[in-house]
């Protein structure tokens, strides 16, 4: 039975879910969203223990980590509260706070949280410079499955940040048992401080060097990480089949060449294959499969373009394919052109799709069948300044360095800025109506069938 059938009717879902649904551009058999929980403040992410609680942790990018029980209600003590410790937050559009969140495989027995958020700078750091990114390790109470003490935290890594941009924020745990982390290229280009003195395609010429750490290989900027934080106490150890334990890199780095690695989505089919969602500079959004280390092309293309930043709304028709050190740069599997392709300036003759890719996970559960084997792709807004995001479906090529097929399911009246998996693998959309981590119009859905 196909899955693209009849339009779902945007009076019913309004009712139902107290979310609209574009009529106009959504297609799909049955599909629709159960709303969960609401009250909140950017979801960012949400993720389920294997503890047998039935309970499911809600992390928003404010710092709080909410509590949402089997019965369906959230709870009033969060999880985890770390607004003390986060660098001041703006009640405008924001990328900082709370990026990342991942429990410990072995969760249900030693309690071990990681998360990876923006803190004020530390001593010692550049004190132009706008916040200090770290990663760490926190513990529920002794006994208390239900509560994390800010004084159990252990710091694993902190990078001085340059400006508010570039910050990725993925962050999960692989079947080897390893943490993955996501580091953007630092924001730099865009200038240094409190405030973004140079927009995406306003960089100058003297900025621009700094895209460039993301193809440096001894730095963590524009960077996925892979450590073993079960051993190397009081820090963690590097796995030996890490691409530069033996030099020519951080021993730390798995893949690079990424600008803005936002999420980090494991194949729940257990081949250590994981999707990383690139959120574009310039005109291209794309969810990239990584399979193992690699050059995934930043500065030099986006998605499959490449990128000329002096005149990054006409990128040239041929560049390098290569790196310095002769690796192939990577291709993503999906790709879809930003709103900036509409700017005048921008001649491509294309339609612009989205504004910011949130989310890339393959559909593993067995609530949508239809779904089965397939890429479900989140977009913050079809537009900027109107909430709008949407939900895309892409089928996987057997191709190599084919791009799959997508089609869109649906479009909400809400910003989408998180898409995430429980343990059976039924997704969650999380959406907010603001620019940031502020007021309480975010929600948590499930997506199911009618």
């Amino acid at each position: 039975m196909p899955l693209v059938r009849h339009l779902i009717r945007s009076g019913v879902c309004a009712a139902l879910f107290g979310l609209h649904l574009s009529a106009a551009s959504v297609q799909a058999q049955n599909l629709s969203l159960e709303l969960l929980a609401e009250g909140l403040t950017a979801p960012v992410h949400l993720e389920e223990p294997d503890d047998g609680s039935g309970r499911r942790f809600i992390v928003q990018q404010d710092g709080v980590v909410r509590v949402l029980d089997a019965e369906g209600r959230l709870a009033a003590e969060p999880f985890l509260d770390l607004r003390t410790r986060l660098t001041p937050l703006e009640q405008g559009f924001e990328e900082r706070g709370l990026l990342g969140f991942a429990l410990h495989p072995a969760f249900a027995r030693n309690g071990r949280v990681f998360v990876t958020y923006s803190a004020p700078l530390r001593a010692g750091a550049p004190q132009s410079w706008n916040h200090t990114r770290r990663v760490s390790e926190f513990t529920t109470e002794p006994g208390n499955r239900s509560k994390v003490g800010l004084d159990s935290e252990r710091v694993l890594l902190e990078i001085d940040w340059p400006s508010r941009k570039h910050n990725g924020g993925g962050l999960a745990f692989g079947p080897d048992g390893f943490l993955y982390i996501g580091f953007g290229d630092s924001g730099y280009s865009h200038g240094v401080g409190k405030k973004v003195i140079w927009e995406a395609f306003e960089v100058p010429a003297e900025a621009l060097i700094w895209d460039h750490l993301a193809q440096d290989r001894e730095t963590l900027f524009g960077k996925i990480l892979r450590i073993d934080i079960d051993r190397g106490f009081p820090g963690y150890a590097v796995p030996r089949d890490n691409p530069f334990v033996k030099g020519q890199g951080r021993g730390e780095v798995w893949a690079w060449g990424l600008r803005n690695p936002y999420r980090i989505a494991f194949d729940r089919n257990g081949s250590g294959d994981f999707y990383v969602t690139a959120v574009a500079e310039t005109l291209w959004e794309a969810a990239y499969r990584v399979r193992g280390p690699g050059n995934f092309g930043w500065p030099v293309m986006e998605a499959t373009h490449c990128v000329d930043r002096l005149k990054p709304r006409q990128p040239p028709a041929s560049c390098p394919n290569r790196d310095m050190f002769g690796a192939g740069f990577e291709l993503p599997v999906v790709e879809y052109a930003n709103m900036q392709v509409a700017h005048p300036d921008t001649k491509l003759g294309i339609a612009g799709v989205g504004t910011a890719i949130t989310g890339a996970r393959l559909y593993r559960g067995n609530g949508i069948p239809d779904l089965a084997g397939q890429l479900v792709v989140t977009d913050w807004s079809a537009d900027f300044k109107k909430p709008s995001g949407q939900i895309f479906v892409a089928q996987p090529s057997t191709r190599p360095d084919e791009l799959w097929p997508r089609r869109k399911l649906l479009q909400l009246d809400s910003r989408v800025v998180g898409l995430a998996e429980d343990r059976a693998g039924e997704l969650y959309i999380l959406t907010n109506e603001t620019f940031g981590p502020y007021g309480n119009t975010g929600k948590v859905f499930r997506l199911t069938t009618r």
